[in-house]
């Protein structure tokens, strides 16, 4: 598996699993609703992450970075749950592996499958 279909894949997982987490500890807590909800993008995210455009390394460099550390001081301040922890640890796997395609400058890997 290439490292940008990875990338793609994590965060399509991540899009999916942030709204489904309602399912399964209610809409009771604002703390967790918002951030599913928002969570969702990163399903679009994951989609953009499987076209070949370089753009889209940026937004799956970027984007989970910023969340990931949001989520960081979530674990610190709140009471996080083990979804919080599966979510910022792909968002922390994610950023570094779109980093390294853009800096690399080897998106051959991405392109030739």
């Amino acid at each position: 598996m290439n490292l940008r279909k990875l990338a793609a894949f994590l965060m399509i997982y991540s899009g999916i699993s942030h709204p489904s987490q309602l399912l399964i500890y209610g809409t009771d807590d604002p703390q967790l609703v918002t951030p599913a909800l928002i969570g969702t993008s990163f399903f679009f995210i994951g989609l953009f992450l499987l076209s070949n455009k370089r753009a889209a390394l940026w937004v799956g460099a970027i984007i989970p970075l910023l969340f990931g550390l949001g989520a960081s001081y979530r674990l610190v301040t709140q009471d996080p749950n083990i979804m919080t922890y599966i979510h910022t640890a792909i968002d922390f796997i994610v950023s570094p592996l779109c980093f390294y395609l853009l800096f690399q400058g080897n998106d051959k890997q991405s392109a030739s499958t």
